[in-house]
């Protein structure tokens, strides 16, 4: 109802998804891997990658908005007639509801007068997802702070819980990687689980990570030589 739609890009049009990453990186403070990054990834994976896209189709999100502003307008003006001939609580609450749904519903179609003016489609979230014959993997995602009433992540979920999932009959979403102190509340890594948990996702732990060397001298040599590299 508010002119988003999901699509894949292709691989010439990663860059879109890489800005993103980069954004939200810089915001919450992770490690941004970089555009030719992604297009390796996209190499080496193929068509098991799939990197989606949330946009906000303007045009249709303003129409949206004035049939929505119009719709509310004839509920005050008819509530309005209804008090005038007889006041009652029940109209007296129910005028002070549509008056306020009114009053957002006019602040986000001048907001998305502003927003026109960006373009005629703005991007507003990107995910990575990668298929695999038993599951689905949510692997990177980020997404634009000033577009976040959009609702554009969670789209995204459902576009590939839908898409990615049931339609090729799939039963496992990996909502993949989580961590932080979760029985605080103001741990950052909270915030994480409870978007995940939000689509009735649950927690299941594991060992951790670990690197096994399979060219032992090979792997002390990268080591050895990205250390000095990195000083």
């Amino acid at each position: 109802s508010m002119g988003v739609h999901v699509r894949e890009l292709d691989d010439s049009e990663l860059k879109v998804f890489a800005d993103i990453e980069q954004a939200t990186a810089e915001r919450r403070s992770f490690e941004y891997r970089g555009e030719e990054y992604f297009h390796r990834f996209k190499k080496a994976y193929g068509s098991s990658a799939h990197f989606m896209v949330a946009e906000i189709h303007i045009a249709e999100y303003k129409a949206d908005m004035e049939a929505k502003v119009d719709a509310l307008k004839a509920k005050v003006d008819t509530l309005k007639t209804k008090i005038a001939e007889r006041e009652t609580t029940r109209l007296t609450r129910q005028l002070g509801e549509e008056s306020r749904n009114l009053a957002a519903a006019e602040k986000r179609l001048a907001e998305a007068g502003a927003l026109a003016r960006k373009g005629d489609v703005l991007p507003a979230a990107a995910s990575l997802f990668v298929e695999h014959p038993r599951e689905t993997i949510y692997l990177f995602s980020g997404s634009v702070e000033e577009y976040k009433p959009f609702y554009a992540s969670a789209l995204i979920q459902h576009y590939a819980m839908l898409h990615l999932c049931l339609e090729r009959g799939v039963n496992r979403y990996n909502f993949y990687g989580i961590d932080g102190v979760f029985d605080d509340p103001d741990d950052e890594g909270r915030g994480v689980l409870e978007f995940k948990q939000g689509f009735n996702g649950y927690v299941e732990e594991l060992p951790g990570e670990f690197v096994l060397p399979v060219r032992p001298v090979v792997y002390r040599v990268k080591t050895a030589l990205r250390h000095l590299l990195s000083r």
